[in-house]
């Protein structure tokens, strides 16, 4: 049998992108195997029953169902579940470790209260009952950040908040919070998703699919099935990473102006003959993409060529069925305007609620009633809030509680979001490790780990369609922790807060019923799928749209492209132990990180490879080694989210630097949003 190029290059990148969509090559690293097992806090073998059972993996910014294998009730392997839609067997490399995270040297073993510059040990019902004055005191003073958009978790939270009279309920950022920006300026309403799997044509701007956006392990199996279906997927992005190198070819873009390239090819689309003068809006939209983006202009700014996006515009008009992706390279910081430009795009290919197109998902049904709409909380601008308390236009929270979140380490303008959260009066960290956010916090109360407690998850950011996981724990507390939505029940009820719950798992129940789901046939497995879209009726230019910004290039300063690799841990997870051989040679060197830059680039900063640089932008400064790499555009620098951490154990701690303090927001003047997709720094020798 014949090996083709695109055979050829996805057996040859699976270091890079194969590897995460099955267990084999974690199995097959005997080295890392034999090293492991070594570690002293890492269980002895036990003999007993071996049993396979359902469980969430919500590690990275997606949530999807994995199959935990047990031996004698203990957890040893984690693997894709082929029975989930948003896994059909695939994995991540968080998913691939999730196992040994369960005894993790950085867990928090239970509750902890600051005692000047440390922490001391205390009780659960000390713990609880401290809250519960805290939350008297504060009253509507409150505030608090979940890093789960899927969970109920964060209903519990946010309905405590507001039932406490505050609306200070925020989300990490992602790209969810634009994306529904996006669909109401067309005039819709809902979550936003992608059908690729039954997309024929799929165009990547900006879009990691195999590294970081949306759901990763089931992209790369929509991937792996392509090459039956005769799918064709084109990335486009500043640098070549896993995903174009299995895609059938990769279109060099300038870092940040992928959502400009959407509007290029949506002006030579509406140029062409068909009629669609009747379409609401079109006039008016085809107008100003050709009079704001034409092609001379798009490429000068985006530096792909004229030629080649005519070339994109008559493939997407041929396709059949034809779906477009915009993002950021991080997953995160685009505006709203920016998703509208890729969501526009859909819609001029009529693309939208559509087989293989965008799919307009409902919202989760609300069944705690003072809890936010997760729609009002995804308008809520955390890293604005943050920003705002920090500079002292904001009076700060008496009471700020973190829940499945490092804010203190994954955020953009981080040195304001970080004197933001010591201006808290009282700080609570519900996490599982012993991240920045604990580090910084008064009060631990360490959420039991994924296995050790009830868990869900309503369609995640990219699904298809309407999805709801429920699962079961695996194994009950290793250590002194406790499930953190029956923590917040217990506290809600002794501040006198009526939720209108007493256990978290009433909570789960009363949402598979709203959805019509069965609760104990999820909690054995079974997940909850709707073909039901809602009806939406948009149209173009329902919101004028407005010339992106972008940054000019000015020959002293680079444009960064923040890149997210899951094998080095995600915005709320740092170095899995069990992941550090999996990190190569030619992206560390000892402590430092590396930078990617071509050799032109290099050259005209006088630099040459393994060069100790200094990377600084009006957020921050951050140190690397330089490595050349011809797969980088000019003007250009790669740097990898997810190192320099300075909590967490000896696995992460100190191991590169942390490209969030790189990332300086601005706002997005049209919708107050947060923006930092697009950031240019100098790069100079250390």
């Amino acid at each position: 049998m014949g090996l083709d190029r695109r055979s050829f290059i996805s057996l040859v990148a699976g270091g890079v992108a194969g590897s995460l969509f099955t267990p084999v090559i974690w199995k097959t690293l005997d080295d890392v195997s034999i090293w492991t097992q070594n570690w002293p806090w890492i269980p002895r073998l036990q003999y007993g029953e071996e049993l396979t059972v359902p469980a969430l993996c919500k590690l990275g910014a997606d949530a999807y169902g994995l199959k935990v294998k047990t031996i004698a009730g203990r957890p040893v392997a984690a693997e894709g579940n082929p029975d989930h839609p948003l896994s059909l067997g695939g994995i991540c490399p968080l998913g691939a470790a999730s196992v040994h995270l369960l005894y993790s040297p950085s867990r928090v073993k239970n509750p902890k209260l600051r005692d000047g510059s440390s922490f001391k040990d205390i009780t659960w019902e000390e713990a609880e009952e401290l809250l519960a004055g805290k939350i008297k005191e504060a009253g509507a003073s409150m505030a608090m950040i979940s890093g789960d958009e899927t969970g109920s978790v964060t209903d519990v939270l946010s309905g405590l908040v507001g039932k406490a009279g505050s609306d200070k309920s925020f989300f990490m950022p992602g790209e969810s919070a634009p994306a529904a920006a996006a669909l109401a300026m067309l005039g819709g309403d809902g979550q936003v998703g992608y059908d690729i799997e039954n997309a024929n044509y799929v165009l990547m701007l900006g879009a990691d699919a195999l590294g970081s956006w949306g759901n990763v392990a089931r992209n790369g199996k929509a991937f792996s099935a392509s090459r039956e279906k005769g799918v064709k997927f084109v990335y486009v992005g500043p640098a070549q990473n896993g995903t174009s190198a299995v895609a059938d070819s990769w279109i060099p873009c300038a870092a940040g102006t992928e959502p400009v390239l959407a509007l290029g090819i949506a002006a030579v689309i509406a140029g062409t003959n068909r009629d669609r003068s009747f379409w609401p809006g079109f006039a008016s939209f085809a107008k100003f993409v050709q009079t704001s983006y034409p092609l001379d202009k798009v490429a000068e700014i985006t530096g792909v060529s004229a030629a080649t996006i005519t070339g994109l515009a008559q493939e997407l008009v041929r396709a059949g069925r034809p779906l477009v992706l915009t993002a950021a390279e991080a997953g995160q910081g685009l505006g709203a305007f920016e998703l509208a430009a890729g969501m526009s795009l859909n819609m001029l290919l009529q693309r939208v609620n559509t087989v293989g197109g965008v799919r307009i998902l409902p919202w989760a049904p609300k069944v705690v009633e003072a809890a936010a709409d997760k729609k009002a909380m995804l308008a809520n601008d955390l890293v604005a809030y943050l920003s705002t308390v920090a500079d002292g236009g904001a009076e700060a929270p008496a009471l700020l509680m973190v829940y499945g979140a490092n804010p203190a380490y994954a955020l953009p303008n981080l040195v304001k979001a970080q004197a933001a959260i010591d201006k808290a009066g009282f700080v609570v960290s519900f996490s599982s490790f012993m991240d920045e956010t604990a580090a910084m916090a008064d009060l631990i109360m360490p959420d039991s780990y994924a296995f050790e407690r009830l868990d869900d998850a309503y369609s995640p950011y990219g699904s298809g369609q309407p999805n709801y996981t429920v699962a079961a724990p695996v194994i009950k507390p290793v250590f002194d922790t406790r499930p953190a939505g029956d923590v917040l029940l217990s506290v809600a009820a002794k501040a006198e807060l009526d939720l209108g719950f007493e256990t978290f798992e009433d909570v789960v129940k009363a949402k598979a019923e709203a959805l019509g789901a069965d609760f104990d046939e999820m909690v054995e497995g079974a997940v909850w799928v709707s073909e039901e879209f809602p009806a939406q009726d948009l149209a173009l230019w329902t919101t004028p749209l407005q010339e992106l910004a972008v940054a000019a290039q000015d020959g002293k300063t680079l444009a960064l492209a923040p890149v997210l690799r899951l094998k080095i841990g995600s915005s709320k997870i740092a170095i899995p132990p069990f992941n550090t051989n999996a990190i190569r040679f030619d992206e560390m060197l000892g402590n430092d990180m590396y930078v990617l830059i071509n050799a032109a680039t290099a050259k005209n900063l006088g630099l040459k490879k393994d060069d100790a640089v200094k990377l600084a932008s009006s957020g921050g400064e951050c140190k690397a080694r330089v490595r050349i790499f011809e797969g980088v555009m000019n003007d250009t620098v790669v740097a990898p989210l997810g190192l320099g951490h300075t909590a967490w154990d000896a696995f992460s701690s100190g191991k590169g630097d942390n490209v969030y303090k790189l990332l300086a927001a601005d706002t997005e003047t049209e919708t107050g949003l947060s923006r930092f997709a697009t950031v240019r720094v100098t790069v100079s020798k250390a």
